[in-house]
């Protein structure tokens, strides 16, 4: 899924497998998101096991840095053309939602006008 807050990429670099529980975004105080380091040193500190946060935090660095899955390195202006793009998206799937949902309220009132 695409992140619409922080407008993250589908791609190998940006993807670590793990559990259910890991996966699960938190949320700080203010309801903002946790950033993953964030949330990784929550869940370290959750499951009593935060010798293991840099280590993990190392392992997912190299991940996203190293070899043949480094995440892209994008500008500032690359991040706010793909937050502009996936804005207008999010706009476009909202309307298109509506429009399906009024046909389908416009066909059911049809059919139950014809009973």
């Amino acid at each position: 899924m695409f992140n619409k807050i922080e407008y993250g990429l589908h791609h190998p670099g940006n993807i670590v497998p793990c559990c259910k529980v890991c996966n699960t975004r938190r949320k700080k105080a203010d309801n903002s998101y946790m950033s993953w380091e964030e949330h990784l040193y929550k869940v370290c500190e959750d499951n009593n096991t935060l010798e293991y946060y840099e280590e993990r935090r190392n392992a997912i660095l190299r991940h996203m840095n190293d070899g043949k899955f480094k995440y892209p390195c994008l500008s500032n202006e690359e991040k706010n053309a793909i937050k502009i793009i996936a804005d207008s998206l999010y706009e476009n799937i909202k309307l298109e939602v509506d429009k399906s949902l009024n046909l389908f309220q416009n066909l059911q009132k049809a059919f139950i006008k014809s009973i």
